[in-house]
């Protein structure tokens, strides 16, 4: 039996993985492969997954939410990914939160019961140009978090230097002799909006005839290597957090508020400081209009969306004071209604 190819996407919050996820999935079809995905989400509520949904309505999806795929939730990846296994995909995809580092997903991937039956294929790492530059600067209280974002760069077989067009160009060879400092082995590729030509990571696949293959090794740099025993099922993993002061919230939103963009960005602007990611999708004005709203990186995007259930905001950020957060926005809601 061959095994079944995994590529893992992987970068810091806002950088653009849910826009490439999107992208492979539309592109798959085109070198005849089938994908499944394994999404994990840090809120409780889920937003990329329903993106994902309403372009891929026939998806196979499987999603781990309200904690991170790396800690709290890495007993959980071998069951989902048996699940995904069982529709039998061509490929399996798996979306990290901003804050998972890539090696504690490689490694959840060699458990007696995985092992025979995938194999790594590529570690992807989106970068956000705009910022990337900031991360040590502003996560320096939080050592495990650079750690993290240290090795999201250093053990990407793929790098994407995303958002390239916010930046200058001498902005951009600044950044890119950077990240080379932590990686400069693995293919570098300017882009924008996680657009490159995907042959380089399909390709292969295509092509690819089945043949007994060593356990999954990750990009050459790296000294580990997935040939150790697994973990015991369930069995917290040794491995340190891959960040300690990152904190979400999530905040339903009463049917009957009137909310606006007006509102929301009024919010978003004063908590700003300590917010890396919000999202959700929310119903605006009178006529209860559908918006997904993203804001990365103190840019907010808002765009239309056909969400039907109950509205929600999903906030990430670092030492967020949630009973401050809560009770603003609640206060800025009931002031709606007056």
């Amino acid at each position: 039996m061959s095994k079944v190819p995994v590529i893992v996407l992987s970068g810091f919050l806002g950088s653009g993985k849910t826009t490439l996820l999107l992208r492979m999935l539309q592109d798959a079809s085109a070198f005849n492969l089938t994908p499944a995905v394994l999404m994990n989400e840090l809120g409780k509520q889920d937003v990329d997954g329903h993106l994902l949904q309403q372009a891929s309505p026939n998806v196979n999806l499987a999603k781990l939410l309200d904690g991170c795929i790396c800690c709290s939730k890495k007993s959980e990846i071998s069951d989902s990914v048996k699940q995904l296994l069982a529709r039998k995909p061509d490929i399996i995809l798996i979306e990290l939160t901003g804050v998972a580092n890539p090696e504690e997903i490689v490694d959840a991937l060699t458990e007696p019961l995985l092992l025979p039956r995938v194999k790594l294929h590529k570690v992807i790492t989106v970068l956000d140009a705009e910022n990337v530059l900031d991360y040590n600067s502003i996560f320096a209280s939080d050592r495990e978090l650079v750690h993290t974002l240290r090795r999201q760069i250093e053990v990407a077989d793929l790098l994407l230097l995303n958002k390239t067009d916010l930046v200058s160009d001498k902005q951009l060879t600044s950044i890119q002799k950077a990240i080379r400092k932590s990686n400069e082995r693995s293919l570098l590729l300017p882009t924008t909006h996680s657009r490159f030509d995907l042959e380089l990571v399909f390709g292969p696949l295509v092509s690819q005839e089945p043949v007994a293959s060593p356990a999954p090794v990750f990009n050459k740099r790296m000294q580990f290597q997935a040939r150790k025993p697994a973990q015991p099922p369930h069995e917290p993993s040794s491995h340190p957090a891959s960040f300690s002061r990152i904190r979400t919230l999530t905040l339903p939103i009463d049917e009957h508020v009137l909310l606006t963009q007006r509102i929301v960005d009024r919010y978003l602007a004063k908590w700003g400081a300590t917010l890396l990611r919000a999202k959700g999708y929310l119903h605006l004005g009178p006529q209860r209009e559908s918006v997904l709203m993203q804001y990365a990186g103190k840019r907010v995007n808002w765009q239309p969306a056909s969400f039907e259930s109950a509205p929600y905001l999903v906030l990430i950020g670092l030492d967020l004071d949630i009973e401050a957060l809560e009770a603003d926005w609640h206060q800025r809601l009931t002031a709606s209604r007056d």
